[in-house]
C-alpha cells in the first residue's frame, strides 16, 4: 500500500493548476478583447447623456444652440474616433446621436402637452 500524498505536494499541484489556468485565462482575453474586437456603447443610446444635452437644447435657442450643437457633435466626434472607430462610422454615430436628442426634445414636449386626466 502507498503511502498518502503530504499537504504539500496537493498545495503545490492547486498552486500549478491555478497558475495554469489563471495564464490561459490571461492569453483567451488578451486574443478575445483586442481593441479590434471590442467596441464602445454606442453614443446614441447613452439615455443619460441624450437627456442632457436635450434638455441644455431645450433652454436655448437661434445662434446659442447652435454653438451648442456644433461644439457638443464635434466633442462627440473626437470621443468615437478615439476609440477606435472611423471618421465616416464616428460621423454616422453622432448623427444618430443628434436624431435620438431630436426624439427626447421631441417627447418632451409631447409630454408637456398631453392633458392629464383625473377620475
Amino acid at each position: 500500500m502507498s503511502a498518502p500524498l503530504s499537504f504539500r505536494f496537493h498545495l503545490r499541484g492547486y498552486a500549478s493548476a491555478c497558475s495554469a489556468m489563471v495564464d490561459s485565462l490571461r492569453q483567451f482575453m488578451v486574443r478575445k478583447m483586442s481593441p479590434e474586437k471590442v467596441r464602445a456603447f454606442p453614443i446614441d443610446r447613452q439615455v443619460f447623456l441624450v437627456r442632457e444635452v436635450a434638455a441644455k437644447l431645450g433652454n436655448l435657442h437661434g445662434e446659442p444652440a447652435t454653438s451648442f450643437w456644433r461644439a457638443k457633435a464635434s466633442e462627440l466626434l473626437d470621443l468615437v474616433v478615439g476609440s477606435g472607430r472611423d471618421r465616416t462610422a464616428a460621423s454616422d454615430e453622432v448623427r444618430r446621436f443628434f436624431l435620438a436628442v431630436q426624439r427626447e426634445m421631441s417627447a418632451g414636449v409631447d409630454a408637456e402637452s398631453t392633458p392629464i386626466l383625473s377620475a
